[in-house]
């Protein structure tokens, strides 16, 4: 894994925290479940992007 990789990992993975704390302050779980289930898409999309 490259370090560019591993940055973009990092920032899409502290997006994802950012947004499911927000959530979970609204109590709008249903967002929660909702960006639990992208997540490993998304990193899986950085992770055969490059």
């Amino acid at each position: 894994m490259t370090h560019e990789m591993s940055e973009r990992l990092q920032a899409l993975a502290d997006d994802y925290t950012a947004a499911v704390n927000q959530a979970v302050a609204e109590d709008r779980f249903d967002t929660v479940a909702r960006l639990a289930d992208e997540y490993p898409d998304a990193a899986l999309e950085v992770l055969t992007a490059g």
